[in-house]
């Protein structure tokens, strides 16, 4: 399965891989097993983050091109092989987080998991 991360997010994968043995499905399932009960939130914030708290108006989704300007990085393609049934999990997990896919559903757990921070509003 294909993923778009942050490049950070990439090199900790690795990091993390080499210090815990696993392979990048494990980084993968760790870092949805550790996040399960958070995904809705994640995913919402990474959907459409937060205005401030009196604004009248909801929060809307960034561009590609405006969150590279705003992080400084572009997402990078980074790849983990999955089985059926592992797929069915993601499946069911992407559906009660509310993800719009499974790579957004990966990315915001990895990063999350990986980078120690949540995405902030503007």
């Amino acid at each position: 399965m294909s993923v778009y991360l942050l490049p950070a997010a990439i090199q900790a994968a690795t990091a993390y891989r080499s210090k815990e043995r696993v392979d990048c499905a494990g980084v993968v399932y760790d870092a949805l097993d550790a996040l399960r009960d958070q995904l809705p939130k994640l995913v919402a914030a990474r959907q459409a983050p937060e205005r401030r708290e009196d604004s009248l108006f909801p929060g809307r989704r960034e561009s590609v091109g405006a969150a590279a300007r705003r992080t400084g990085q572009r997402r990078r393609l980074w790849f983990f092989q999955a089985s059926t049934a592992e797929l069915a999990v993601l499946d069911q997990l992407q559906t009660t987080s509310g993800a719009r896919s499974r790579s957004e559903l990966v990315s915001t757990a990895v990063e999350a998991y990986l980078l120690g921070r949540r995405r902030r509003s503007r």
